[in-house]
Order: C-alpha cells, then sequence, then structure tokens
C-alpha cells in the first residue's frame, strides 16, 4: 500500500519539534536619545509589542513590553551588544495573606498511604450556626496540602492523594472576615461525613491594637494625623464602600490608567492596608487610621500584576506629587528597569516602603532595593488565641524581645530596614467589615503611616529637608531607623520597632527591649543558614541586576526637639502641645 507524504513524517515525540517557549519582556534603550517609535520598528521583527510606556508622557527612556520566545530575546541580546536592557516582565505577588507555618509538620512522612484519595467535606459556622462564606481552609497531610474556599453554604470539597485520616497533620480555617481564625494539630477528619467547625466572633478593639501601642501611636498629641502629606497605597485596590474607607477619592487602575475600578479590591489585600493608613474614626471601636488626615492616593495594580505594572504605578505618583509609596508586591528577581524608576521616584522626594514579602526567605525586589526601605513583620504574644493560625505562626517563630516574635513567614537578610505589626492586625476589609490579617503588607503600612506623621509634623521638613529630593527621603528613613527599638537580630527585624514617640520626640526615653545575649547568638545562627535558601543566584538569562540592600540613609545628627509647633515657637501651640514640651523639658510628668 502506498504511503502518503504525512504517513511517511516520524511520529516519534523525540523528533518532533517543540513550540518555542514564549515570555513577556521590558525592553528599553540603555543609553539617551532613543525615541519610543525608533524602539518599536527595532524591535519589531523579534516579537509582539503589546504596548510602549511612554504613553503617559513620563519621564525617563521609553520602555517596550514585548511577548517573544526565549530564543528570540536571546538572539536580540547578542545582535545589540548591550545597547538594550531586556529582562523579563516578572509577576509580582503579594505581601500578605501569610501562609499557615508548617514547621510542625514531620519533614519525612511516618505513614506512606498509597490508596483511594481522601475525600472529605469541611463546614465552616459562626457560633450562631450561620454558614460563613468564602472562609479559606486547608488541610495539611504528611505528603501533601490542599486548601480552598468555602461556598455560600459554608462548604468545602478537598481531596488529598495519598492520605488517611491518621496522617493529616493540621487544619486551617482562615475567614475573610467577621471572625477568629481556627487552627488544630493532629485534627479528626471523617470520610463520608461533612466535619463542622466553629468560628468564634471577631469583637473589634475599643482602644487601638496592638500594633498601635507597640509603635506608640497612642502617645502623640492628637493633631499628628498626617495633614497635607499624600501617600500612595501601590496594591489590589481599596473597597471605599467600607464606611470608614469612604472618603478616599483618589485612585487609578495601573495598568489601564482610567475608571474606577481602583475602588474596588476583589482579593481584599489592599483594603486592610489603607485601613492601617487612612481609615477614619468611629465613635464605637478603636480601629482607625494612622495618619487619617493624608491624602491617600490609591494605585490599583491587576491581578497578574508584573514589574511593568509597578513601573506605571511610580510614574504616577511622580506626576501627582506623591511624598510616601506604600508597596505591599514584590518578586524575586530584582528589575534595572523598576531599579531606574525608583531612583527617579527619590530624586522627586517620593520615600518608597515596602513589604520584605512573606516566603520566609531572602528580601523581596524592590524592598531590597537601597533606595526603598524594607519592613519586616513581628507578632505580640497574647494578641491572638490559642487555637488561632497565628497561634501556629508563633509557635513556629523566632523569639524577639518584649513579648514580640518574627513569625517564620516573614523575609529576611541584610536588606531589612525596620519590622512592623504583621500578625494579628485587626483591619478593615471589604466589602464593609473587618478582618485578622497577616502579613508584611501589613507591616509596611504601619510605617508609611507613621512616616506621613513624621513629614507633616517633624521640624526637619519645615525647614532643613523642606525641598522634595533624595536628602528628604533619606533623612526620613535615617529619623525612622535612628528612633526604632531594636527588638531581635538585624536579619530578621532590621533596626527594629518603629517608635512614633521617639520619632516626633514626644518622649525621649526609650524603653528596654534588647534581646538576651544568648537568644540574640540564635538568630544570628539561624540567619546565616537563610543564605543557602535566598535566591540570589540568576536563575533567568539576564545581564543586569540593581544592586541590593539596606535602604540608604543621612548620617548627621536628630534634632532633639523634632516637633514642628516646637520649631516654630510656642506662640501658636495648643494647651496639649504645651504640655507635651513642658514635659520634654522636664517641668511636668510626661505624658
Amino acid at each position: 500500500m502506498a504511503t502518503s507524504p504525512d504517513d511517511a513524517r516520524p511520529t516519534s515525540s523525540d523528533n518532533r519539534r517543540k513550540p518555542a517557549r514564549s515570555t513577556q519582556y521590558m525592553i528599553a534603550p540603555a543609553g539617551p536619545g532613543v525615541s519610543a517609535q525608533t524602539l518599536a520598528e527595532q524591535l519589531n521583527q523579534f516579537g509582539n509589542i503589546l504596548w510602549t510606556h511612554d504613553q503617559r508622557g513620563v519621564s525617563g527612556p521609553p520602555i517596550a513590553i514585548v511577548r517573544m520566545p526565549d530564543e528570540a530575546a536571546a538572539a536580540l541580546r547578542r545582535s545589540t551588544a548591550g545597547s538594550l536592557i531586556i529582562e523579563p516582565d516578572s509577576h509580582l505577588r503579594a505581601a500578605s495573606f501569610a501562609r499557615p507555618a508548617s514547621s510542625f509538620i514531620p519533614a519525612a512522612a511516618t505513614m506512606t498511604a498509597l490508596g483511594p484519595d481522601f475525600k472529605v467535606t469541611i463546614r465552616v459556622l459562626s457560633e450562631a450556626g450561620a454558614p460563613v462564606e468564602q472562609a479559606t481552609v486547608q488541610l495539611v497531610g504528611e505528603q501533601a496540602s490542599v486548601q480552598g474556599r468555602t461556598d455560600r453554604d459554608g462548604n468545602i470539597d478537598l481531596t488529598l492523594r495519598d492520605e488517611v485520616p491518621e496522617t493529616i497533620a493540621a487544619i486551617f480555617v482562615i475567614a475573610r472576615s467577621g471572625h477568629w481564625g481556627w487552627w488544630q494539630q493532629r485534627p479528626n477528619i471523617e470520610t463520608g461525613a461533612v466535619n463542622s467547625f466553629t468560628l468564634r466572633p471577631l469583637p473589634l478593639p475599643g482602644g487601638l491594637d496592638w500594633g498601635g501601642d507597640a509603635m506608640r501611636f497612642d502617645q502623640i498629641p492628637d493633631h499628628c494625623r498626617g495633614a497635607d502629606v499624600k501617600i500612595a497605597l501601590i496594591d489590589s485596590g481599596v473597597a471605599t464602600s467600607h464606611k470608614q474607607l469612604a472618603d478616599i477619592e483618589h485612585g487609578i487602575d495601573a495598568r489601564s490608567g482610567e475608571d474606577r475600578s481602583w475602588s474596588k479590591d476583589v482579593t481584599g489585600h489592599g483594603t486592610p492596608c489603607a485601613g492601617i493608613i487612612n481609615a477614619a474614626a468611629q465613635a464605637d471601636h478603636g480601629i482607625r487610621g494612622y495618619a487619617a488626615d493624608s491624602e491617600l492616593h490609591v494605585y490599583k495594580l491587576p491581578l497578574d500584576a508584573r514589574c511593568s505594572d509597578l513601573i506605571a504605578a511610580l510614574d504616577d505618583c511622580l506626576q501627582n506629587g506623591i511624598d510616601v509609596a506604600c508597596v505591599g508586591v514584590g518578586c524575586e528577581r530584582g528589575s534595572v528597569l523598576v531599579a531606574q524608576h525608583i531612583a527617579m521616584a527619590k530624586q522627586q522626594g517620593v520615600s518608597i516602603i515596602a513589604a520584605a514579602g512573606n516566603s520566609g526567605e531572602g528580601v523581596l525586589f524592590p524592598a531590597c532595593s537601597p533606595h526603598v526601605m524594607a519592613v519586616g513583620a513581628v507578632g505580640r504574644m497574647g494578641s491572638f488565641p490559642e487555637d488561632s493560625p497565628q497561634a501556629a505562626q508563633a509557635a513556629a517563630a523566632s523569639a524577639a524581645a518584649g513579648g514580640l516574635f518574627v513569625p517564620p513567614f516573614s523575609c529576611r537578610g541584610s536588606e531589612l530596614d525596620l519590622c512592623a505589626p504583621g500578625v494579628a492586625v485587626i483591619a478593615c476589609q471589604s466589602p464593609d467589615g473587618y478582618a485578622v490579617c497577616d502579613g508584611t503588607s501589613l507591616a509596611a503600612a504601619h510605617v508609611a503611616a507613621l512616616a506621613a506623621l513624621i513629614l507633616a509634623d517633624h521640624a526637619d521638613f519645615k525647614g532643613s529637608f523642606i525641598a522634595k529630593d533624595a536628602h528628604r527621603v533619606e533623612r526620613l528613613f535615617q529619623i525612622l531607623k535612628d528612633t526604632a527599638q531594636p527588638v531581635g537580630h538585624p536579619w530578621q527585624t532590621g533596626a527594629g520597632l518603629p517608635d512614633a514617640a521617639r520619632a516626633l520626640g514626644v518622649w525621649s526615653d526609650q524603653r528596654p527591649l534588647a534581646m538576651p545575649l544568648n537568644a540574640g547568638l540564635r538568630e544570628m545562627r539561624s540567619a546565616i543558614r537563610q543564605l543557602d535558601r535566598i535566591p540570589f543566584g540568576a536563575s533567568q538569562a539576564m545581564i543586569f541586576e540593581p544592586p541590593r540592600g539596606p535602604a540608604n540613609v543621612t548620617r548627621l545628627p536628630l534634632n532633639p526637639a523634632p516637633l514642628a509647633f516646637q520649631a516654630a515657637g510656642a506662640g501658636t501651640a495648643t494647651v496639649h502641645e504645651l504640655r507635651t514640651a513642658m514635659a520634654m523639658a522636664g517641668l511636668t510628668e510626661r505624658p
């Protein structure tokens, strides 16, 4: 029988040509004088140009976002001989909603249960018996783990392979809002039945929560609320449907540059951070923004956010005269093009404060940049129930001073600048509720709020450092770091926990929170071991890599009387301000 040409083709998969793998790249000229049109013409033959970044008239070189096969990118690098910066447009991930601790799970399985899939139904209820919708349920076995979210009936079906009831190591239940979460080791989980778990309600604190107390926001004058300071929140958007966030008026979608999608927060990641910074006070509870009089600008990143979206957000910060940018996302690898825009922002007085990350490994980019303040997370013992997921974090944590601990999820390394409350933080949640939140993005929001108070009321920023430039940024970073309370090893906590009272000069005494020597040595050994896990090596073919390091700061003496009203004289001071000044002079008891 005759064969057709198609029949004669090899059928072995080894001989078939695999489709070329395509990656999204950011490409920009390495030198000046190249227009966006010239760049586009140069790149047309190599891939599909998605867009160029000079659409909004921003400063700096044009950037083309191109999807092309990796082979084409390699050929482009060779042909241009370094005249172009070519780097992957890396995905960004949110630095909140930390994964539950797993250090209590056996390192190697004690039982190998190769058998039928382990299928269970979990039902999550409130104390009143109502279903809890959108609660995250995670089952951790000795071989693997699985998680999902409850439906409107409070149910979730989960399947684990190669597990039996006896090998389930733990269960975590985390409510989206309104309840404390729940954690249990070696739970009694049954197949063929509905396993019900009840969550206790979340009472709102009558005063500031533990984080406000730890950073001593309660010790500063009532008028210190960040007036006339512009803060950018670069995150997943903010739910302005929340009654405490309804006054936020400024926002933009970082990718589209238009519409009001920024005022919705599907993931619920940006809303808690916005509340920490800017929530209006309510009479019936103590949750409020620490910089409630600041002007918050929301830069919403898409669900599939990339470094190019961060560039767009930073450029909008420049156009809107932003003073402080709080970044709640990051990636493992650095980006020279993002670093260039960070440098431009710093030169124009934008102080960038970024979450260190939640992988428990090396500090993420852009937090690891020497032009950015990297913030890790700490928790406080006793601020959560013993059966909550936060208790699991504490059980696997590194001890710090003053009842604080460093959760295992908080990224660490020599680039870390500060730590701040990031465990069991009670905060606003979309669409109009409250939740217990964990993550380094919450810690960064605390520091961003304090930065706004310093810029608004510290005398340095009414005089020597009033100009919006890089010196202003580095002076702010110096004040934050030099007035922080040391609480642990610098690789895990940086310079320590920021102290609002010391930063603003209200109370110069520093509470003794130094770590015992033996604990410090333990943390140093642990930090050194982490070096093996930090991904410094090149995982992709990249020519350029920006520098890493702690934030650059000025090296000048701190102002002994930093509050602006003290520098300006007491003629316009309020009674409260005069009492504060007298206390600093030792004429009355300190507040």
